[in-house]
C-alpha cells in the first residue's frame, strides 16, 4: 500500500489497524498517528519524507521507534533538498531529484517484499 500526504497518514493508520494482507507498505510524507501501535502489523515499511517538511518529518523519529519497537522491517529516507509534497509534479513544491530516487526506492521495496 501506498499514500501519499493525507493517503501516507492513513498507511500508518492501517499499519495502526493491523490491516492483514499487508507485506509493504510506504507512507509518502504522512504525519504520524499519536502514540502508533503497530502489534497486528507484517508490512515492511518504507517512510519517504522531505528535509524541508519540518512538520511531518519531525516525527520521523517516533515513526522508526514505534517500528522498531514492534519488530517490523523497515528504512525511513529524507530526501534532500525537499519538502511536503515533493513527488507532485503539479504543485510548486515539486523536486524532480528527489521524485526519481523516491520512485526507485519505491519500485525497489515493493519488488523485494511483495511475492511475485
Amino acid at each position: 500500500v501506498v499514500g501519499f500526504c493525507f493517503g501516507g497518514g492513513l498507511v500508518w493508520q492501517l499499519l495502526s489497524a493491523g490491516a492483514l494482507g499487508v507485506s509493504a507498505a510506504v507512507p509518502f510524507y504522512g504525519p504520524l498517528p499519536p502514540q502508533p501501535d503497530f502489534t497486528g502489523a507484517k508490512a515492511a515499511v518504507l517512510g519517504i519524507y522531505g528535509a524541508l517538511d519540518t512538520r511531518v518529518t519531525g516525527s520521523q523519529a517516533a515513526a522508526k521507534a514505534a517500528l522498531d519497537r514492534f519488530g517490523l522491517v523497515n528504512e525511513l529516507v529524507v530526501e534532500a533538498g525537499a519538502d511536503h509534497a515533493f513527488f507532485n509534479d503539479a504543485g510548486p513544491r515539486y523536486n524532480a531529484t528527489a521524485a526519481a530516487d523516491a520512485w526507485q526506492r519505491l519500485l525497489d521495496w515493493l519488488n523485494r517484499y511483495l511475492a511475485p
